[in-house]
Parts: structure tokens; C-alpha cells; sequence
């Protein structure tokens, strides 16, 4: 027995070494919640982007989104006509408690709004374009934003837009209203103007965001006005409108007309000569009288040496 154990000892052991080692692999992908897809990009439908773009405007042609662990991106591509290279888009990214995923992208990292940065996006979707940063102070229905515009290739009018949306600081040290939004859109059309692109600016929807006053981006919102709803009723003068009287119109009174008889021309009578053919009345009858008679002249015969005759 001894001598047996000497001998198996060594494959024994190599053997329960070997089981131990395919015990916890299975262990381990037994605790694995599922296989993850080998992207950090998904594709979603289109009813499922945060934000919608003007009405009217372009419409979604995808959309493309990074999950985080801090953060949700999206990426939503625009129809294009233009003759610029580059594809059309809105991008959002809503930071927050995201969704625990099979393999996220780990924490995005908060870009603040400054020119060098707004300069380098530039750079990076308009290529070789000179886009110029709009000194204007526009605001939105969700603030202030900024924009740049240029002209692309051909007759195409580019537009780089930008917006962040977060609370107030002091709303923020209350551990409340952490939420933050950062807007991009990047749009080039035929023949569009300055005023025509920053429309899209004005009338874009965001639709999607985090639940809760924790992780609210907007903060508090505004008083309403105090004059609103409230103090004495509001009455304006309205002047009386004349309504002109309705005058019947009178009926056409008939005037009668005097007709005239028509004249008899008289056709006055040629005397009968000897080359004259006087031509009885077609009313028949006897002798037409002098005023009846119908005149025709005789007609003019030649006649030629061979003694034949020619009469026109």
C-alpha cells in the first residue's frame, strides 16, 4: 500500500490540481452575468434619441450610443444634401447614473465650454473649412448657447453649434440639481444662411434624460410673474364699428328704343341703247315696267380673221 502511494502520489496530485482549476473556471463563468458585445458603440432606434432636431429641419437618419459609467452619449446622424464632406449630427451627453452594461466605456471625462476646445471640435468635423465664432448673445429656451458659421463647399452654408446645460452653483452645494447636459450640432445645407442655420439652434427638443431632483440639469425654475392671473380685470377700449347701411340696388328701368326702317336704295334707270340686252323681270309676268328692269351690259366680241368670235 505504501509503495501504491508512492508510485500514484504524483498523478494524483497532478490530477487534483487539474480539477481544481476547472472548478473555478466553471465557477467563474457561471458568476459572469452574460457575453458582452465587443464595442463600446450600439446602435439604437431612432425612437429611443434623448434629443430631436427642429421641426421641419433634417430628420434622423441613427442613432449611435456610448454607454458610460457616469454618462450616457448619443450620437443621432442628420440627413445631408450638402456638397461638404461630413456627416450631419446632434450629439447629447446626459451625465448621470447610467445603467450597469456587460462592458461600458468607463467615467467620461467633463470637457468645460472654452474656445480652444470649441476650436479644436471645429477642426475635427469641418476639415479645411474656416467657421467663425458668433460674438451674438443668443439664448434658447434652455439658455445661452454659441455657434460658429461658415461657408463649406460649393454653395453650402456650415454651422457648428454648442450649448451646456446646468444648474446654478448654489443649487448645486445642496447635493441637489447635479445633472448636466452638453449639446453639439453640426449641420451643413445648400445655400442656407446665418439666420437660417441658428434656427436650429432655437428648435431643437431634448426628450431624455435622468429621473429625480438628484441628478435634475435645469435646476429650479423661474417665478412665475406676479402680474400673471392676479389684480383687477384688464378691460381694453374696443371701438364701435360702423357698419355701412345695405342701399337696395334699383332695377334697370327699360327704355325703348327706336328702330329705324331700313332704307330702299333706288336704283336708278339706264336708258336702252343699242348696246344695252334689257332683261325681262325674273317675277315674270309681262313687260317689266322701267323701274323693274335689270341692265346688263352687251358683252364685247372680237372677232378674228379665221371669222370665229370672242366675246369677254
Amino acid at each position: 500500500m505504501i509503495r501504491f502511494f508512492r508510485r500514484g502520489g504524483p498523478v494524483l496530485r497532478r490530477a487534483s490540481l487539474l480539477t481544481a482549476i476547472a472548478a473555478t473556471a466553471l465557477a467563474g463563468c457561471a458568476a459572469r452575468p452574460g457575453v458582452g458585445v465587443a464595442t463600446l458603440s450600439t446602435t439604437v432606434p431612432a425612437s429611443s434619441a434623448l434629443v430631436l432636431p427642429a421641426p421641419g429641419g433634417q430628420s434622423i437618419v441613427s442613432v449611435i450610443q456610448r454607454q458610460y459609467t457616469n454618462a450616457i452619449e448619443q450620437q443621432i446622424a442628420l440627413s445631408t444634401s450638402a456638397a461638404t464632406p461630413g456627416q450631419n449630427f446632434i450629439s447629447i451627453q446626459a451625465f448621470g447614473p447610467a445603467e450597469t452594461v456587460a462592458m461600458p466605456a468607463g467615467a467620461l471625462a467633463f470637457r468645460p465650454v472654452q474656445h480652444r476646445v470649441i476650436r479644436s471640435e471645429i477642426r475635427t468635423h469641418f476639415p479645411g473649412r474656416t467657421l467663425a465664432i458668433s460674438s451674438n448673445f443668443v439664448r434658447n429656451t434652455y439658455g445661452p448657447f454659441g455657434y460658429a458659421y461658415g461657408r463649406g463647399a460649393g454653395d453650402d452654408g456650415c454651422l457648428y453649434g454648442w450649448q451646456q446645460i446646468r444648474s446654478d452653483v448654489a443649487d448645486r452645494d445642496r447635493m441637489r440639481d447635479l445633472g448636466m447636459l452638453q449639446i453639439r450640432l453640426r449641420v451643413c445645407q445648400v445655400g442656407a444662411s446665418e439666420a437660417e442655420l441658428v434656427e436650429l439652434m432655437y428648435g431643437y427638443t431634448i426628450v431624455g434624460g435622468f429621473s429625480g431632483e438628484t441628478w435634475n440639469p435645469y435646476g429650479a425654475p423661474a417665478p412665475v410673474d406676479g402680474q400673471i392671473g392676479g389684480g383687477e380685470p384688464l378691460r381694453v377700449p374696443v371701438e364701435a364699428r360702423r357698419v355701412p347701411a345695405v342701399v337696395p340696388a334699383e332695377k334697370a328701368r327699360t327704355v325703348p328704343v327706336a328702330r329705324r326702317a331700313p332704307e330702299k336704295k333706288v336704283v336708278p334707270a339706264v336708258e336702252a341703247t343699242g348696246d344695252v340686252v334689257v332683261v325681262p323681270s325674273p317675277t315674270g309676268g309681262s313687260a317689266a315696267s322701267e323701274g323693274e328692269a335689270v341692265v346688263v351690259p352687251s358683252p364685247v366680241c372680237v372677232t378674228s380673221p379665221s371669222g370665229s368670235a370672242t366675246c369677254d
